[in-house]
């Protein structure tokens, strides 16, 4: 009786060891998935730290290369690129977005009336005026600035066909606000990237856009 008691024993531990072999090796396999979900459902902004941190004390952002290196930093600005309202912040994924199968908002939205003038947020380099509306964007500009920033202005009515590589400031006027692309209505999307990684705009930009001098729809 002693041997076969010892023999059950033997089989109960194992079959315990077993199963916890069995829940580390699905915990695993659930991680990246949850970690998956968790990024997409913050709109990515946990990645687009990793590139660019605002310290919310000396409002400085500084900015990482992709393994983890500072390479930078530039101070907070009230530059925004087109006066009007937000009628859509970084990282929403409302459900007619869904209904569309599209991700979380890559941007940020500014609404006023077409012919509004556009200028950038930060100094920087032409890379290209895209003056064809033939995709989501519309006619855009985008620019590259730097520390492997780059800034995209969509939904243009037109673009102020600046050579590429041509230097420009805030100020200076890039486009003009439309209703290009994929819109609800006139508006600029601004999106900006740190290294191609998505970052919120709110991160360099303080504050809201200056108001409109007209009384337009805030869709």
């Amino acid at each position: 009786m002693s041997a076969l008691f010892v023999v059950l024993r033997m089989m109960r531990r194992v079959s315990t060891e077993v199963k916890i072999v069995f829940v580390t090796l699905a915990v695993l396999l659930i991680l990246p998935i949850f970690a998956v979900v968790v990024f997409a459902a913050s709109g990515a902004s946990l990645i687009g730290d990793t590139v660019a941190y605002l310290n919310p004390i000396t409002r400085v952002v500084d900015l990482f290369d992709t393994n983890g290196n500072k390479i930078g930093e530039v101070s907070v600005t009230t530059n925004w690129p087109a006066r009007g309202y937000i009628t859509d912040e970084f990282g929403t994924h409302e459900n007619w977005r869904q209904r569309l199968g599209l991700g979380a908002h890559s941007g940020i939205d500014i609404a006023n009336s077409v012919g509004e003038p556009i200028t950038p947020f930060l100094e920087g380099t032409i890379i290209y005026n895209d003056d064809t509306d033939d995709s989501a964007c519309g006619k855009s500009v985008k620019i590259q600035h730097e520390y492997n920033i780059t800034s995209t202005y969509c939904h243009l009515d037109s673009t102020a066909q600046i050579s590429p590589t041509t230097e420009v400031e805030p100020g200076v006027i890039i486009g003009y606000l439309g209703n290009t692309g994929t819109s609800t209505g006139p508006h600029l999307h601004l999106t900006i990237r740190v290294y191609g990684i998505l970052v919120n705009p709110r991160t360099f930009l303080e504050g809201n856009p200056e108001s409109p001098n007209y009384e337009g729809p805030t869709f």
